[in-house]
């Protein structure tokens, strides 16, 4: 019953007369029909009616962080698995899917360590299982650096290194003709000349790459011919291919690739301003999950 019906009703009542019962019975209804209106307007009856809300939503909280916390031996230890690789369909820029999917790889290589660290066998084998399947899913999403094949190695160059020569003997000094008594001189003995030795140069070859592949880290600086930082360049792992992800940000890179250890890993940087064509190139050797490149300076 809302306010206007109820006034309507108490104004049409206002001419007529009633008796004490049915008087008692209106007002009684009335000022329970009050109190009920004030305590519907009240803060605790609000509360009321939204506390199993708020307790559902309390224990969905208190579920969810327990699940994202949970260690390798907890049984809530594969629901946070599947919640963590569902989570990379959220990230839609490459880059950043690629660093989630390096430090989600980090993570569980953390875990299993400690499992293992601690004797529990079982869950470091869990553990080990699923750190192995994310290292598959990164290796498959990552971008593949190029293998550069070494060089094969030169025949060596060898430089003949002759002895000096002999010092030829001195003269004879001139004697008077032999007399009959005299013995002829015996000839000298030649010594042979020596035989020329070769000493071999040696030759500097590159490593082997060696190793599994593994997420590498790659950052660096491009600058334009000027030495100011470039923007809105492109980089790529080849001169044919597209741009790893997106352009330069204050001369800035930072791509996460798929290397080996002593792997060359070559960048290629473009960048048209016009009809003129901004060019530039850098190379650096894979040793740890991190890579360093030099700055590059780009020119036409």
């Amino acid at each position: 019953m809302n306010d206007e019906r109820l006034t309507a009703l108490l104004g049409s009542m206002r001419h007529e007369r009633i008796d004490r019962i049915a008087d008692a019975e209106i007002r009684a209804k009335l000022e329970t029909a009050w109190t009920a209106r004030q305590e519907r307007g009240s803060f605790t009856f609000r509360l009321r009616r939204i506390a199993p809300m708020l307790a559902t939503l309390a224990v969905v909280a208190i579920l969810s962080g327990m699940t994202m916390t949970a260690s390798g031996e907890s049984p809530l230890y594969g629901i946070r698995v599947a919640v963590e690789d569902a989570a990379v369909a959220l990230h839609a820029d490459p880059e950043d899917r690629a660093e989630y999917l390096v430090t989600l790889l980090e993570q569980r290589q953390a875990e299993a360590a400690r499992l293992e660290s601690t004797g529990n066998a079982l869950a470091a084998s869990r553990a080990r299982k699923i750190e192995q399947d994310t290292l598959r899913v990164v290796r498959a999403m990552l971008p593949q650096a190029p293998e550069v094949q070494p060089l094969p190695a030169p025949a060596p160059t060898s430089t003949p290194t002759l002895a000096p020569s002999p010092t030829p003997p001195p003269a004879a000094p001139l004697v008077a003709p032999p007399t009959a008594t005299q013995r002829p001189a015996t000839p000298r003995p030649t010594t042979p000349a020596p035989v020329p030795t070769t000493t071999p140069t040696p030759v500097k070859t590159s490593p082997i790459p060696t190793g599994t592949p593994m997420p590498v880290l790659v950052s660096g600086t491009v600058r334009n011919a000027d030495g100011a930082l470039a923007d809105g360049v492109c980089v790529m792992l080849n001169t044919g291919g597209g741009c790893l992800g997106n352009p330069t940000v204050q001369g800035a890179y930072r791509y996460t690739l798929s290397g080996r250890v002593n792997q060359t890993i070559t960048l290629y940087f473009m960048r048209q301003d016009g009809t003129v064509l901004w060019k530039g190139t850098v190379s650096g050797m894979v040793r740890s999950g991190i890579l360093q490149m030099p700055d590059v300076k780009l020119q036409k």
